[in-house]
C-alpha cells in the first residue's frame, strides 16, 4: 500500500512533457523577443543535464566536486575536434564523446577512495584549472584561449540552425536523462549510492563495493557532464576557456543546493530557477540599481548568488523541492483536509 510518504504521483509527467513540447509555440505567440528566451532556455536544458549528473555524485554519493566546469570542457572541445577536424557524424560524438569525459571522470575518481569532503572538492578543482591548462597547450586542436567556433548540428541529414531547433534537440535529451536517471536512483546501485552518502562504514558492512560504486558516480557524473558539453559546443557555436572557469563549477553546485540536493527533480528546479535568474532577473535588477550606483552585472550576479546559496543552507537546505514536499505533507496531514476528513 502506498504511503503518505511515498514519492509524488507522476501522473503530471505527460502534461509536462507537453508543455515543453508546446512552449516554444506559446513563447513565439506572446513575444517579439521568443529567441532570446528560447536561447535562455537552451542554456537553461544544458546545465539541467550537468546539474542532474552533479546532484548524482554530491547528492546520491556525498562526494564533493568543484570541477564539473572541467568535464563541461572536456566534452565540448572533444566534440568540436571530432566533428569539425575529424570527420565524426554528429550522432556518433554524441556517444563517442560522453563515454570519453567518463574515463576522466573514473581517473579523477580514483582520489575520492581515499579522500572526502573539502579535500575531494579541492582535488576536482585543480582538475578544472588543469583542464584550461591543457586546452591553452594543445591550441593546435582547441586554438588556445582565443576560442574555437564549432559547426551546427547535424542529425539524421537534419541540420539544427537555430535556437529554435536547437531547443527540441537539447530538450530532447533533458527528458532522456531525469527518465533514466532517476529509474537508477530507484534501482539497486542508486540505493548503494545513497548508503554510501550516508555512510561508507554501513555500506561496506551490507555488502556495498565502495570503490566500484564511487567510481561509478564519478563516471556517470562525468558521462552528462560530456553530453552536456557536446549540445553546448554545437549549439552556442563556439567555445573558449572563459566559458569553463571554476565560477561556472560553483554555479553548478549552487544549482543543486537551491534546488534540493539528493533529488533529480530539484537538480531540474534549481537549474531552471538560477538560470532565469541570471538571464533575466538580475539585467533588470542591474539597471535599476545602476540609476544609483555604478555596479557591474558579474558583481551582482556574485552577491545575489551568494546571498541565496547562505539562505538556503540556513534556511531551507532541504532546497525549493524539498519545500514544496514539506508543502504537500502539510496538506495531507492537515486535519481540515476535505480528502482526508472521513477517511
Amino acid at each position: 500500500m502506498k504511503g503518505r510518504y511515498a514519492d509524488e504521483n507522476l501522473k503530471w509527467i505527460a502534461p509536462l512533457i507537453l508543455l515543453v513540447i508546446l512552449l516554444p509555440f506559446l513563447l513565439r505567440g506572446a513575444t517579439f523577443s521568443y529567441r532570446y528566451y528560447l536561447y535562455v532556455l537552451n542554456i537553461a536544458g544544458i546545465y539541467t543535464i550537468l546539474a542532474v549528473g552533479l546532484d548524482v555524485l554530491s547528492g546520491y554519493t556525498g562526494l564533493v566536486s568543484l570541477g564539473h566546469a572541467g568535464f563541461l570542457a572536456i566534452g565540448a572541445y572533444t566534440s568540436a575536434i571530432l566533428v569539425d577536424q575529424a570527420g565524426v557524424p554528429f550522432g556518433l560524438s554524441l556517444i563517442i564523446t560522453p563515454l570519453i569525459t567518463g574515463l576522466f571522470g573514473i581517473v579523477v575518481g580514483f582520489p575520492a577512495l581515499r579522500i572526502s569532503g573539502m579535500y575531494l572538492g579541492l582535488t576536482t578543482m585543480g582538475f578544472g584549472f588543469i583542464v584550461r591548462r591543457l586546452i591553452i597547450a594543445l591550441r593546435t586542436w582547441t586554438e588556445g584561449s582565443a576560442g574555437l567556433e564549432v559547426t551546427k548540428p547535424l542529425l539524421f541529414g537534419f541540420t539544427f540552425n537555430s535556437d529554435w531547433d536547437n531547443y527540441f534537440l537539447v530538450y530532447t535529451f533533458v527528458i532522456l536523462v531525469i527518465v533514466s536517471i532517476r529509474r537508477v536512483m530507484k534501482s539497486k546501485v542508486g540505493r548503494a549510492l545513497m548508503a554510501i552518502r550516508d555512510s561508507e562504514h554501513a555500506a561496506q558492512a551490507a555488502g556495498v563495493n565502495l570503490t566500484r560504486y564511487k567510481l561509478f558516480a564519478f563516471f556517470l557524473s562525468a558521462v552528462l557532464a560530456g553530453l552536456a558539453g557536446v549540445l553546448f559546443a554545437h549549439t552556442m557555436r563556439f567555445i573558449s576557456t572563459d566559458h569553463f572557469d571554476i565560477l561556472l563549477s560553483i554555479y553548478f553546485i549552487i544549482m543543486v543546493l537551491v534546488g534540493g540536493v539528493g533529488t533529480v527533480y530539484g537538480a531540474v528546479v534549481g537549474t531552471l530557477f538560477i538560470v532565469l535568474l541570471d538571464f533575466l532577473a538580475i539585467p533588470i535588477f542591474k539597471d535599476w540599481l545602476g540609476s544609483f550606483v555604478a555596479v557591474e552585472v558579474a558583481d551582482i550576479q556574485s552577491l545575489i548568488f551568494g546571498l541565496i546559496m547562505f539562505l538556503f543552507i540556513i534556511f531551507q537546505p532541504m532546497g525549493l523541492y524539498g519545500m514544496w514536499l514539506k508543502m504537500r505533507i502539510y496538506w495531507k496531514l492537515f486535519p481540515f483536509n476535505p480528502k482526508k476528513r472521513f477517511t
